[in-house]
């Protein structure tokens, strides 16, 4: 209760004779009880006050903030994250900036931070706050597939990226597709209930290819949207065969004493190669059949026999062949 004048001095002296005397003083000494105020805040810590895995494994974190109140410059600003201690001294601008750890920033998130201040009488005061620091230490991933693993000569594939969160930066340029052109990278389409992404292209394979294994693999340019960075991912195989079969006919002769004729009754002979199992063969429109020639690789002859009900255009060849992934090719003479 005492205030600024109450050491105000009154001294009374009395003698023997009953003769008294007051002296008064005025006190030399200030009463000062009344404590000082403090506050202190944190601003955000980073950018997005969320610390991500980049960050996690980065350098030590700037805790910065103000003060007010009575607060001044030099005052010690306390921070207590994960049970352990950082201080630092307020500046002239009445700030701060402290050195935290992210690993202990990242096992909490938060901050305790506190300002103690004294007046010139010695009266204290601790102002107090606590700081909430979001957490995104989960890296984003990705799965890829193919609506088609064995592609031939005029197929494409739908290829569908699926991430497990929204992602930021992911473009084509991330994939990589052997043996093929992606192309019309569709908008994201997000599940509202997993949060789950969804993006396709198109994947257009390149013409005469043979090639059985191939993967459709994710590069680590993109992030989530709190920037962590994504991982790498890469499709089930798929097989390209766009390279048609070749068929060269080497010629068509009659056993005719005349090769380029034919009567009834006789027999005409084509010969020709072929780099894949030949399914069919006409000669005149008559399917006849392709027999290997013995010894030598992809040769084959057929023949037909002319009948009477034959004409000058009978003698026109088609032979088809057709690979093991289904592309055919046929030849006609």
């Amino acid at each position: 209760n005492d205030n600024a004048t109450s050491t105000d001095v009154a001294i009374t002296s009395q003698d023997a004779a009953g003769n008294s005397t007051t002296q008064n003083f005025s006190g030399l000494v200030t009463i000062d009880t009344v404590a000082p105020t403090a506050s202190i805040t944190v601003d955000n810590v980073t950018a997005d006050n969320i610390i991500n895995l980049n960050e996690l494994s980065g350098s030590d974190i700037p805790v910065t903030g103000s003060v007010g109140g009575d607060a001044k410059a030099g005052d010690t600003v306390t921070l207590t994250v994960n049970g352990h201690t950082y201080t630092g001294a307020v500046s002239n601008a009445l700030t701060y900036s402290i050195n935290v750890s992210p690993t202990d920033l990242a096992a909490t998130g938060t901050i305790a931070a506190s300002v103690t201040t004294a007046d010139l009488a010695g009266n204290t005061a601790t102002g107090n706050v606590s700081h909430v620091v979001n957490l995104d230490l989960i890296a984003p991933t990705a799965s890829i597939t193919l609506s088609d693993t064995a592609l031939q000569i005029g197929d494409t594939a739908t290829v569908t990226i699926t991430f497990s969160e929204a992602v930021t930066g992911f473009t084509l340029a991330d994939l990589t597709a052997p043996n093929g052109v992606l192309s019309n990278l569709s908008a994201a389409s997000i599940n509202p209930v997993t949060g789950v992404v969804t993006y396709t292209a198109t994947f257009t394979p390149t013409a005469n290819i043979e090639d059985t294994t191939n993967v459709v693999s994710l590069s680590t340019e993109y992030t989530d949207l709190n920037g962590n960075s994504g991982t790498i991912a890469a499709s089930n195989n798929y097989v390209v065969d766009t390279l048609a079969p070749v068929i060269t006919i080497n010629g068509e002769v009659s056993n005719n004493y005349r090769p380029t004729l034919a009567k009834a009754n006789d027999v005409i002979t084509v010969s020709f190669t072929s780099t894949d199992p030949v399914t069919s063969v006409t000669i005149g429109g008559h399917v006849v059949s392709a027999t290997p020639v013995v010894g030598v690789l992809n040769t084959y002859t057929a023949s037909y026999t002319v009948t009477t009900n034959d004409n000058a255009t009978s003698t026109d060849v088609a032979i088809t062949s057709q690979d093991a992934a289904g592309n055919s090719t046929t030849q006609n003479f």
